[in-house]
Protein backbone atom coordinates (compact mmCIF):
# COMPACT_ATOMS: atom_id res chain seq x y z
CA UNK A 1 0.00 0.00 0.00
CA UNK A 2 1.33 3.53 -0.70
CA UNK A 3 2.43 5.23 2.61
CA UNK A 4 2.74 8.58 3.53
CA UNK A 5 1.99 11.78 5.52
CA UNK A 6 -0.49 14.51 4.06
CA UNK A 7 -2.84 16.80 5.75
CA UNK A 8 -6.50 15.45 6.28
CA UNK A 9 -9.26 17.73 6.05
CA UNK A 10 -9.76 18.80 9.52
CA UNK A 11 -9.15 21.43 12.15
CA UNK A 12 -4.93 20.52 12.58
CA UNK A 13 -5.65 16.68 12.05
CA UNK A 14 -2.66 15.51 10.40
CA UNK A 15 -3.35 11.78 8.72
CA UNK A 16 -0.79 8.71 7.86
CA UNK A 17 -0.94 5.02 6.65
CA UNK A 18 1.45 2.80 7.92
CA UNK A 19 2.56 -0.76 8.55
CA UNK A 20 1.03 -2.22 11.51
CA UNK A 21 4.85 -3.03 12.47
CA UNK A 22 5.51 -3.30 16.05
CA UNK A 23 2.17 -4.82 17.56
CA UNK A 24 2.78 -4.14 21.02
CA UNK A 25 3.80 -0.37 20.59
CA UNK A 26 0.50 -0.12 18.39
CA UNK A 27 -1.16 -1.77 21.12
CA UNK A 28 -0.08 0.76 23.35
CA UNK A 29 -1.25 3.53 21.35
CA UNK A 30 -4.62 2.09 20.65
CA UNK A 31 -5.44 1.26 24.15
CA UNK A 32 -4.61 4.64 25.24
CA UNK A 33 -7.27 6.03 22.33
CA UNK A 34 -9.85 3.40 23.28
CA UNK A 35 -9.90 4.15 26.85
CA UNK A 36 -10.94 7.54 26.07
CA UNK A 37 -13.52 7.11 23.39
CA UNK A 38 -16.61 5.21 22.59
CA UNK A 39 -15.37 2.59 20.84
CA UNK A 40 -17.47 -0.84 20.33
CA UNK A 41 -15.92 -3.97 21.02
CA UNK A 42 -15.60 -4.58 17.58
CA UNK A 43 -12.90 -1.81 18.07
CA UNK A 44 -10.96 -2.52 21.03
CA UNK A 45 -7.73 -3.29 20.96
CA UNK A 46 -8.87 -6.97 22.34
CA UNK A 47 -10.68 -7.55 19.24
CA UNK A 48 -8.65 -5.93 16.95
CA UNK A 49 -4.86 -6.77 18.35
CA UNK A 50 -6.21 -10.76 18.41
CA UNK A 51 -7.22 -10.14 14.94
CA UNK A 52 -4.20 -8.72 13.83
CA UNK A 53 -1.89 -11.89 16.04
CA UNK A 54 -3.79 -14.40 14.09
CA UNK A 55 -3.49 -13.18 10.85
CA UNK A 56 -0.29 -14.44 8.45
CA UNK A 57 1.92 -11.82 8.63
CA UNK A 58 2.01 -11.18 4.69
CA UNK A 59 -1.73 -10.25 5.33
CA UNK A 60 -2.28 -8.13 7.65
CA UNK A 61 -3.59 -4.49 6.89
CA UNK A 62 -1.86 -1.37 7.28
CA UNK A 63 -2.79 1.27 9.94
CA UNK A 64 -4.52 4.49 9.30
CA UNK A 65 -3.40 6.87 12.37
CA UNK A 66 -4.85 10.82 12.24
CA UNK A 67 -3.05 13.13 14.86
CA UNK A 68 -4.13 16.24 16.47
CA UNK A 69 -1.27 18.36 18.02
CA UNK A 70 1.26 15.08 17.77
CA UNK A 71 -1.28 13.38 19.92
CA UNK A 72 -2.83 9.92 18.33
CA UNK A 73 -7.09 11.13 17.84
CA UNK A 74 -7.83 8.14 15.39
CA UNK A 75 -6.74 4.58 14.81
CA UNK A 76 -8.27 2.28 11.86
CA UNK A 77 -7.10 -0.85 10.22
CA UNK A 78 -6.66 -0.89 6.33
CA UNK A 79 -6.60 -4.15 4.52
CA UNK A 80 -6.78 -4.71 0.46
CA UNK A 81 -7.63 -7.01 -2.02
CA UNK A 82 -8.65 -7.16 -5.65
CA UNK A 83 -11.68 -8.89 -6.32
CA UNK A 84 -12.87 -9.62 -9.81
CA UNK A 85 -16.06 -10.09 -10.56
CA UNK A 86 -18.38 -11.11 -13.49
CA UNK A 87 -15.13 -12.47 -14.59
CA UNK A 88 -14.19 -9.04 -16.25
CA UNK A 89 -14.20 -6.03 -13.97
CA UNK A 90 -11.61 -5.82 -11.17
CA UNK A 91 -12.52 -3.84 -8.10
CA UNK A 92 -9.41 -2.82 -6.10
CA UNK A 93 -10.68 -2.81 -2.43
CA UNK A 94 -9.82 -1.15 0.30
CA UNK A 95 -10.95 -2.27 3.55
CA UNK A 96 -11.91 -0.86 6.86
CA UNK A 97 -10.93 -3.15 9.94
CA UNK A 98 -11.42 -5.84 7.84
CA UNK A 99 -8.65 -7.79 5.30
CA UNK A 100 -10.96 -8.30 2.24
CA UNK A 101 -10.44 -11.91 2.35
CA UNK A 102 -13.63 -14.10 2.89
CA UNK A 103 -11.41 -16.79 4.42
CA UNK A 104 -9.78 -14.36 7.27
CA UNK A 105 -13.39 -12.01 7.47
CA UNK A 106 -15.36 -15.22 8.99
CA UNK A 107 -15.54 -13.07 11.80
CA UNK A 108 -17.94 -10.70 10.72
CA UNK A 109 -17.45 -7.42 12.34
CA UNK A 110 -20.15 -5.12 13.53
CA UNK A 111 -20.21 -1.62 15.15
CA UNK A 112 -17.13 -0.61 12.84
CA UNK A 113 -15.56 2.55 12.52
CA UNK A 114 -12.58 4.95 12.88
CA UNK A 115 -11.53 4.66 16.55
CA UNK A 116 -12.26 8.64 17.10
CA UNK A 117 -11.35 11.00 20.20
CA UNK A 118 -15.16 12.06 21.53
CA UNK A 119 -13.67 15.31 20.94
CA UNK A 120 -14.32 16.24 16.96
CA UNK A 121 -15.17 12.86 16.52
CA UNK A 122 -17.21 13.58 13.17
CA UNK A 123 -14.20 15.48 11.81
CA UNK A 124 -11.54 13.18 12.60
CA UNK A 125 -13.64 10.63 10.89
CA UNK A 126 -14.08 13.25 7.84
CA UNK A 127 -10.29 13.28 8.27
CA UNK A 128 -9.72 10.25 7.62
CA UNK A 129 -12.15 9.87 5.10
CA UNK A 130 -10.53 12.75 3.25
CA UNK A 131 -7.02 11.03 3.82
CA UNK A 132 -8.52 8.12 1.82
CA UNK A 133 -9.97 9.65 -1.02
CA UNK A 134 -7.07 11.98 -1.56
CA UNK A 135 -3.99 10.77 -0.09
CA UNK A 136 -4.21 6.60 -0.26
CA UNK A 137 -3.48 5.96 -4.31
CA UNK A 138 -4.37 2.21 -5.66
CA UNK A 139 -8.05 1.86 -4.81
CA UNK A 140 -11.55 2.24 -6.39
CA UNK A 141 -14.23 1.04 -3.66
CA UNK A 142 -13.76 1.49 -0.24
CA UNK A 143 -15.67 -1.18 1.91
CA UNK A 144 -16.99 0.23 5.49
CA UNK A 145 -18.75 -3.47 6.64
CA UNK A 146 -21.28 -3.06 9.72
CA UNK A 147 -21.00 0.65 10.29
CA UNK A 148 -24.05 2.22 12.37
CA UNK A 149 -26.54 3.68 9.97
CA UNK A 150 -27.68 6.46 11.65
CA UNK A 151 -25.43 7.93 14.99
CA UNK A 152 -23.03 10.85 15.54
CA UNK A 153 -20.95 10.08 12.48
CA UNK A 154 -22.94 9.21 9.21
CA UNK A 155 -20.20 6.88 6.84
CA UNK A 156 -22.22 7.46 3.53
CA UNK A 157 -22.70 10.99 3.74
CA UNK A 158 -19.36 11.79 4.86
CA UNK A 159 -17.92 9.90 1.37
CA UNK A 160 -20.47 11.78 -0.32
CA UNK A 161 -18.61 14.88 0.81
CA UNK A 162 -15.44 13.51 -1.09
CA UNK A 163 -17.25 12.87 -4.60
CA UNK A 164 -17.82 8.80 -3.84
CA UNK A 165 -20.84 7.48 -4.56
CA UNK A 166 -22.39 4.91 -2.23
CA UNK A 167 -23.67 1.86 -2.53
CA UNK A 168 -25.81 0.20 0.12
CA UNK A 169 -24.35 -3.94 0.07
CA UNK A 170 -26.58 -4.63 3.44
CA UNK A 171 -28.61 -3.37 6.02
CA UNK A 172 -29.64 -5.08 9.04
CA UNK A 173 -31.87 -4.67 12.00
CA UNK A 174 -30.26 -5.32 15.12
CA UNK A 175 -31.96 -6.06 17.85
CA UNK A 176 -31.78 -5.44 21.70
CA UNK A 177 -32.82 -5.92 24.90
CA UNK A 178 -32.65 -2.60 27.22
CA UNK A 179 -31.57 -3.78 30.23
CA UNK A 180 -31.60 -0.51 31.99
CA UNK A 181 -34.86 0.46 30.94
CA UNK A 182 -36.65 -2.80 32.31
CA UNK A 183 -33.92 -2.17 35.78
CA UNK A 184 -35.40 1.36 36.01
CA UNK A 185 -39.31 0.50 35.46
CA UNK A 186 -39.01 -2.72 37.64
CA UNK A 187 -40.82 -6.12 36.80
CA UNK A 188 -40.00 -8.92 35.39
CA UNK A 189 -38.01 -9.05 31.58
CA UNK A 190 -40.73 -11.76 30.46
CA UNK A 191 -43.44 -9.58 30.81
CA UNK A 192 -42.02 -7.63 27.97
CA UNK A 193 -42.09 -9.76 25.42
CA UNK A 194 -45.59 -11.19 23.67
CA UNK A 195 -48.00 -13.56 25.46
CA UNK A 196 -46.73 -15.88 22.90
CA UNK A 197 -43.34 -16.13 23.77
CA UNK A 198 -43.97 -15.83 27.64
CA UNK A 199 -46.05 -18.87 27.34
CA UNK A 200 -43.21 -20.61 25.03
CA UNK A 201 -40.16 -19.88 27.47
CA UNK A 202 -42.25 -20.89 30.47
CA UNK A 203 -43.75 -24.10 29.36
CA UNK A 204 -39.94 -24.90 28.27
CA UNK A 205 -38.42 -23.91 31.70
CA UNK A 206 -41.37 -26.70 33.04
CA UNK A 207 -40.13 -29.27 30.91
CA UNK A 208 -36.46 -28.68 31.56
CA UNK A 209 -37.20 -28.23 35.57
CA UNK A 210 -39.17 -31.74 35.41
CA UNK A 211 -35.27 -32.68 34.41
CA UNK A 212 -33.11 -31.18 37.27
CA UNK A 213 -32.38 -27.92 38.23
CA UNK A 214 -32.30 -24.99 35.61
CA UNK A 215 -29.29 -22.37 36.21
CA UNK A 216 -27.22 -20.47 34.33
CA UNK A 217 -23.55 -20.13 35.10
CA UNK A 218 -20.67 -18.42 33.30
CA UNK A 219 -17.49 -20.02 33.36
CA UNK A 220 -14.45 -18.38 35.52
CA UNK A 221 -11.12 -18.87 33.97
CA UNK A 222 -9.59 -19.43 30.88
CA UNK A 223 -9.35 -23.44 31.00
CA UNK A 224 -13.25 -23.46 31.48
CA UNK A 225 -14.13 -21.08 28.89
CA UNK A 226 -12.37 -22.59 26.48
CA UNK A 227 -13.73 -26.11 27.64
CA UNK A 228 -17.46 -24.33 27.25
CA UNK A 229 -16.12 -23.37 23.54
CA UNK A 230 -15.18 -27.02 22.77
CA UNK A 231 -18.99 -27.64 23.79
CA UNK A 232 -20.24 -24.76 21.94
CA UNK A 233 -18.48 -26.14 18.95
CA UNK A 234 -20.01 -29.26 18.87
CA UNK A 235 -23.50 -28.26 19.73
CA UNK A 236 -23.20 -25.48 16.99
CA UNK A 237 -21.93 -27.72 14.32
CA UNK A 238 -24.25 -30.52 14.77
CA UNK A 239 -27.37 -28.07 14.61
CA UNK A 240 -25.60 -26.45 11.30
CA UNK A 241 -24.71 -29.67 9.59
CA UNK A 242 -27.92 -31.75 10.16
CA UNK A 243 -29.23 -28.34 8.22
CA UNK A 244 -26.74 -29.10 4.96
CA UNK A 245 -24.69 -26.41 5.91
CA UNK A 246 -20.98 -25.59 6.88
CA UNK A 247 -21.63 -23.98 10.19
CA UNK A 248 -18.88 -21.32 11.77
CA UNK A 249 -16.44 -23.63 12.53
CA UNK A 250 -16.17 -25.55 9.08
CA UNK A 251 -13.34 -21.89 8.73
CA UNK A 252 -10.08 -23.32 10.90
CA UNK A 253 -9.36 -19.01 11.35
CA UNK A 254 -12.98 -18.44 13.28
CA UNK A 255 -11.75 -21.01 15.68
CA UNK A 256 -8.25 -20.05 15.84
CA UNK A 257 -9.17 -16.35 16.02
CA UNK A 258 -11.73 -16.97 19.03
CA UNK A 259 -9.54 -19.23 21.17
CA UNK A 260 -6.89 -16.47 21.21
CA UNK A 261 -9.40 -14.31 22.16
CA UNK A 262 -11.02 -15.84 24.99
CA UNK A 263 -7.47 -17.38 26.28
CA UNK A 264 -6.39 -13.20 25.63
CA UNK A 265 -9.53 -11.95 28.01
CA UNK A 266 -10.09 -14.60 30.50
CA UNK A 267 -8.97 -11.81 33.32
CA UNK A 268 -10.84 -9.10 31.83
CA UNK A 269 -14.77 -10.83 31.79
CA UNK A 270 -15.02 -9.36 27.80
CA UNK A 271 -15.67 -12.68 26.86
CA UNK A 272 -18.20 -14.44 28.34
CA UNK A 273 -19.33 -18.44 27.88
CA UNK A 274 -22.24 -19.34 29.19
CA UNK A 275 -23.85 -22.53 30.06
CA UNK A 276 -27.38 -23.42 30.69
CA UNK A 277 -28.25 -26.72 32.03
CA UNK A 278 -31.25 -28.53 33.27
CA UNK A 279 -29.82 -31.42 35.93
CA UNK A 280 -26.39 -32.32 34.63
CA UNK A 281 -27.59 -32.04 31.28
CA UNK A 282 -26.40 -28.93 29.21
CA UNK A 283 -29.57 -26.68 27.47
CA UNK A 284 -27.17 -24.27 25.58
CA UNK A 285 -23.92 -22.67 25.58
CA UNK A 286 -23.73 -18.95 24.90
CA UNK A 287 -20.73 -16.94 23.75
CA UNK A 288 -21.10 -13.33 24.52
CA UNK A 289 -18.78 -10.72 24.51
CA UNK A 290 -19.51 -8.09 27.25
CA UNK A 291 -18.37 -4.27 27.17
CA UNK A 292 -18.86 -0.97 28.61
CA UNK A 293 -22.48 -2.05 29.74
CA UNK A 294 -23.57 -4.00 26.83
CA UNK A 295 -23.56 -7.62 26.26
CA UNK A 296 -23.34 -9.05 22.79
CA UNK A 297 -24.61 -12.51 22.10
CA UNK A 298 -22.41 -13.60 19.19
CA UNK A 299 -22.36 -17.56 19.04
CA UNK A 300 -24.20 -20.48 20.64
CA UNK A 301 -24.76 -23.80 20.70
CA UNK A 302 -28.13 -25.86 21.82
CA UNK A 303 -28.74 -29.11 22.38
CA UNK A 304 -31.81 -28.93 19.88
CA UNK A 305 -34.46 -32.26 20.44
CA UNK A 306 -37.43 -33.75 18.37
CA UNK A 307 -40.32 -32.24 21.15
CA UNK A 308 -41.19 -28.49 19.49
CA UNK A 309 -42.01 -27.82 23.12
CA UNK A 310 -38.19 -27.69 24.23
CA UNK A 311 -36.76 -24.16 23.21
CA UNK A 312 -33.17 -24.58 23.83
CA UNK A 313 -32.53 -20.93 22.78
CA UNK A 314 -35.40 -19.26 23.73
CA UNK A 315 -34.51 -20.06 27.48
CA UNK A 316 -30.98 -20.10 27.23
CA UNK A 317 -31.26 -16.19 26.29
CA UNK A 318 -34.48 -15.54 28.23
CA UNK A 319 -32.19 -16.73 30.94
CA UNK A 320 -29.29 -14.67 29.96
CA UNK A 321 -30.96 -11.81 29.86
CA UNK A 322 -32.17 -11.95 33.24
CA UNK A 323 -28.53 -12.17 34.39
CA UNK A 324 -27.72 -9.16 32.27
CA UNK A 325 -29.62 -7.17 34.34
CA UNK A 326 -29.18 -8.52 37.43
CA UNK A 327 -25.42 -7.85 37.00
CA UNK A 328 -25.96 -4.29 36.11
CA UNK A 329 -25.57 -4.01 32.25
CA UNK A 330 -27.67 -1.76 30.05
CA UNK A 331 -28.34 -3.66 26.76
CA UNK A 332 -28.43 -7.54 25.94
CA UNK A 333 -27.79 -7.15 22.06
CA UNK A 334 -28.62 -9.69 19.60
CA UNK A 335 -26.74 -8.13 17.05
CA UNK A 336 -27.26 -8.38 12.61
CA UNK A 337 -29.09 -11.25 10.69
CA UNK A 338 -32.53 -11.93 11.39
CA UNK A 339 -34.03 -14.78 13.48
CA UNK A 340 -37.50 -15.38 15.21
CA UNK A 341 -35.87 -15.73 18.66
CA UNK A 342 -34.27 -11.87 17.94
CA UNK A 343 -37.51 -10.77 16.78
CA UNK A 344 -39.68 -12.57 19.87
CA UNK A 345 -37.32 -11.61 22.82
CA UNK A 346 -35.86 -7.91 21.87
CA UNK A 347 -37.20 -4.91 23.28
CA UNK A 348 -35.86 -2.24 20.77
CA UNK A 349 -33.56 -2.33 17.53
CA UNK A 350 -31.00 -0.17 15.71
CA UNK A 351 -29.40 -0.69 12.09
CA UNK A 352 -25.87 -1.20 10.38
CA UNK A 353 -25.17 -0.97 7.00
CA UNK A 354 -22.70 -2.49 4.68
CA UNK A 355 -21.39 0.18 2.15
CA UNK A 356 -18.88 0.21 -0.87
CA UNK A 357 -17.69 3.82 -1.33
CA UNK A 358 -16.24 4.20 -5.00
CA UNK A 359 -14.46 6.52 -7.00
CA UNK A 360 -16.19 7.93 -9.90
CA UNK A 361 -15.09 5.67 -12.82
CA UNK A 362 -16.69 3.73 -15.42
CA UNK A 363 -16.51 0.17 -14.76
CA UNK A 364 -18.81 0.94 -11.89
CA UNK A 365 -20.97 2.84 -14.01
CA UNK A 366 -21.31 -0.08 -16.89
CA UNK A 367 -21.84 -2.36 -13.50
CA UNK A 368 -24.73 -0.51 -11.86
CA UNK A 369 -26.42 -0.54 -15.39
CA UNK A 370 -26.22 -4.01 -15.94
CA UNK A 371 -27.46 -4.82 -12.07
CA UNK A 372 -30.48 -2.79 -13.36
CA UNK A 373 -31.15 -4.53 -16.91
CA UNK A 374 -30.82 -7.78 -15.03
CA UNK A 375 -33.48 -6.52 -12.46
CA UNK A 376 -35.94 -5.29 -15.35
CA UNK A 377 -35.13 -8.43 -16.90
CA UNK A 378 -36.51 -10.80 -13.82
CA UNK A 379 -39.47 -8.36 -13.08
CA UNK A 380 -40.72 -8.81 -17.09
CA UNK A 381 -40.34 -12.43 -16.42
CA UNK A 382 -42.23 -12.83 -13.64
CA UNK A 383 -45.07 -10.25 -14.56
Amino acid sequence: MPRGEALARGPDIVAEVRQAGDLAALGRDWRALEARSEASFFQSWSWIGTWLECLPADRRPDILALRRLGEIVGLAALGRRTERRHGVLAAHGLYLNETGDPVFDCLTVEYNGVLADPEGASDIARAAIGHLVQGVAGWDEAHLSGVPATGAIDYAALVAEFGLSVRTLARSDCRYVDLARIRAEGGAYLERVSANTRYQVRRALRRYAARGKVALTVAQNADESLARFDELKRLHQAAWTARGEPGSFANPFFEKFHRALIARTAGTGETQLVRVAAGEATVGILYNFAWRGRIHAYQSGFAYESDNAVKPGLVSHALAIDHAIASGADIYDFMAGEAQHKASLATDSLALAWLAARRPVAKYRIEDALRAAKRRLRWERSA
